[in-house]
């Protein structure tokens, strides 16, 4: 699996590392479980007017579709095969979802099954 980081130099953002930290370790390593060997992860860093918009994309598995409206929800897991065969609580994404909102930030995704995914969220610049 190839990982690549696009990272330009952006503005500073005032925020909790440790909790960013989370962010970053859920979202990589989602996107590492779910995407096969010769796939790529990409995270991409851009500065927008008032915010930093960090995405993390995949070539992975992807979401189902009848589980689109449930994948920041504590305690979901999507109801495909791969994810049975994989650990975890279903709480990474809901966790994700409240550090990047307590930033003042937002969190949205992009799927397409058997194609992959992208998470993108916003946190706002240092002023």
């Amino acid at each position: 699996m190839v990982l690549e980081l696009y990272i330009p130099d952006a503005s500073p953002v005032l925020a909790d590392s440790m909790q960013l930290e989370r962010v970053f370790i859920n979202l990589i390593s989602n996107a590492a479980k779910f995407t096969p060997k010769k796939g790529f992860i990409r995270v991409k860093v851009k500065d927008i007017p008032d915010f930093l918009e960090i995405s993390v994309s995949d070539t992975g598995i992807g979401i189902p579709k009848d589980n689109v409206p449930f994948i920041f929800q504590e305690f979901f897991r999507a109801s495909n095969a791969i994810d049975q065969k994989i650990k975890g609580t279903g709480l990474g994404l809901s966790l994700v979802k409240q550090i990047v909102e307590a930033h003042q930030g937002k969190i949205s995704f992009e799927t397409k099954e058997g194609a992959g995914t992208t998470f993108t969220f916003t946190i706002p610049k240092a002023k």
